[in-house]
């Protein structure tokens, strides 16, 4: 990766700490992705290898003593140029154990970056933020201030908290806010915000 897919910055870092993959980390948003390396694995010794297929098909190949990868089995190597060189047969256990291995590691990695975008979402910031003691207390005062009706319907008893609007949010005085039944919530929630009604009308 030579530029940050979400910066663009070409201030980026490489982690080379996994066997199989290399960690992209911009150094300007913190943005962090992974892509495989380009060998089968980080310290690839090779040897060549027969992989018969019965008495009479076989093929020459590379195969790792580190990790027991046998990359690009689309493209044998030639008997004649290698046929000389060949150390062994080819070990399917060791080379099965290899992406048993690879896709160990590109699981960990897909659920770290998983995790990633979760805490760094605007979602999970908010998430975070419902659970303060903050937010409870202001939470605690609109009830009181609205008498737990629903300020849409004013019949149902209100169960939730309504943001009228989130320019003001993690920062909001409670005149941004009303108590709301959960029915009344979700229509709400159906209908374009204070900020895009305003831009509509100009």
């Amino acid at each position: 990766m030579k530029e940050c897919n979400k910066c663009k910055s070409k201030n980026i870092n490489i982690n080379s700490l996994f066997k199989f993959h290399d960690i992209y980390n911009c150094q300007n948003c913190n943005y962090w992705t992974y892509k495989p390396i380009d060998d089968c694995c980080r310290d690839p010794v090779k040897i060549i290898v027969i992989d018969r297929k019965d008495h009479q098909l076989y093929f020459i190949r590379e195969q790792c003593l580190h990790c027991g990868g046998c990359i690009n089995k689309s493209k044998p190597l030639s008997s004649k140029k290698f046929g000389d060189q060949i150390r062994g047969e080819l070990c399917e256990s060791s080379e099965k154990e290899r992406w048993d291995n690879y896709y160990d590691e590109k699981d960990i990695l897909f659920n770290m970056k998983k995790e990633y975008r979760l805490y760094n979402s605007p979602w999970y910031k908010y998430y975070v933020y419902l659970s303060t003691d903050t937010w409870k207390q202001k939470r605690k005062l609109v009830f009181e201030r609205d008498k737990n009706i629903c300020q849409i319907c004013k019949q149902e008893t209100s169960t939730e908290v309504h943001h009228l609007t989130y320019q003001n949010i993690y920062n909001e005085p409670i005149e941004d806010l009303i108590a709301i039944c959960h029915k009344c919530h979700r229509q709400e929630h159906g209908k374009p915000s204070i900020e895009e009604n305003n831009k509509e009308n100009g």
